[in-house]
């Protein structure tokens, strides 16, 4: 079996009481509350492309918040492998002040909530699996979930075992 490629990066940004997120104005899940994330470039390791996503959709700085890369998401969609995504909390180190949003970015509209309104079953406004994701992240345990999306809908988010996320020879994330 071929080992999976992983292309994108998701991280949430929290103060431990809200976290930030982006109501993206392009593909995928436009007009949904996601958090924040996208390609990883050539040369580039998930931590730094993660950083970089992070500064272009929030401006938010490196030394603003603490990275921690916590696993990996398996992203199926009509049970084709679609990608795998790097999934990451960074632990703000000041509190998010709510009077300076929602903030108009070049991908979309930033706004902070709280985990309670962002993980409630009626709420319909957030992605489905990372509205699934929200309390795994903030725990900061490792996570390697599958995903799979049918017709935009999310049809299976299953909990793998930490232990079996596909790892290099040193023991880092692929």
């Amino acid at each position: 079996m071929a080992m999976a490629k992983y292309r994108y990066t998701l991280a949430l940004l929290t103060d431990g009481r809200q976290v930030l997120m982006l109501n993206r104005f392009k593909s995928p899940y436009p007009g949904l509350w996601n958090g924040i994330g996208g390609k990883v470039e050539a040369g580039e390791t998930p931590a730094q492309a993660a950083q970089r996503e992070i500064r272009e959709e929030t401006a938010i700085e490196d030394h603003a918040y603490q990275l921690s890369q916590l696993g990996l998401m398996d992203w199926y969609v009509d049970g084709v492998f679609r990608d795998g995504i790097y999934l990451f909390k960074a632990e703000l180190a000041a509190p998010i002040v709510k009077s300076q949003y929602p903030q108009w970015m070049r991908e979309g509209i930033l706004q902070p909530y709280p985990p309670e309104w962002l993980t409630r079953a009626d709420n319909t406004g957030v992605v489905a699996d990372i509205q699934r994701l929200i309390p795994q992240l903030l725990a900061g345990k490792p996570i390697y979930v599958h995903t799979d999306f049918v017709a935009d809908r999310l049809t299976d988010f299953t909990l793998l075992d930490p232990v079996r996320v596909p790892r290099d020879e040193e023991g880092n994330l692929l």
